[in-house]
């Protein structure tokens, strides 16, 4: 009896990469642009793959899980992490103490939340380097915790050894 609580003990103590992300029907986004903090649009169809994070500054959830993935995006080489909100700039800057990170990125009209159906926040879209959406996170998968860090950065080197044999070729 003791040893089954011991080894169970044990079980949350693996760094094993997990895959928070489910695959969904393939959708082009090609065309659709998100707002940087500069006010220019910009694509979504960057060349890289990436890691389109839908929160709201009023999202308890999103809050939480923020620091965690923007810490994460500045560890990433191939895949860009964009982060992105409806909400106003002033409120963004607030949320940030006027220092609002690369990353984030407003949705003004809401366009691109539609396109995805994001329905509830945070919800998070893995997009290919084409502009496809291909896979989904939905919630907080906990991006501070070890097995889902793991996961994204052991997703980033994938797409690094991916372009490297292309360019080899």
């Amino acid at each position: 009896m003791v040893l089954l609580v011991a080894c169970l003990g044990c079980e949350g103590e693996r760094q094993e990469p997990r895959d928070p992300s489910r695959p969904i029907t393939p959708l082009e986004l090609s065309t659709m642009t998100f707002e940087g903090a500069d006010g220019s649009r910009r694509p979504v169809a960057t060349g890289h793959p990436v890691l389109l994070h839908f929160w709201a500054t009023w999202c308890v959830p999103c809050r939480r899980e923020l620091p965690h993935l923007l810490e994460l995006a500045a560890e990433m080489h191939q895949v860009q992490v964009i982060a992105v909100s409806s909400e106003s700039w002033p409120r963004i800057r607030a949320h940030f103490d006027g220092d609002v990170p690369e990353w984030i990125a407003r949705d003004p009209d809401g366009e691109l939340a539609r396109a995805l159906g994001v329905d509830a926040l945070p919800d998070t879209y893995v997009i290919d380097a084409r502009g496809v959406a291909r896979r989904r996170i939905p919630g907080a998968p906990g991006w501070g915790e070890p097995p889902i860090a793991s996961w994204l950065r052991t997703y980033d080197e994938g797409i690094g050894s991916q372009a490297s044999e292309r360019g080899n070729r």
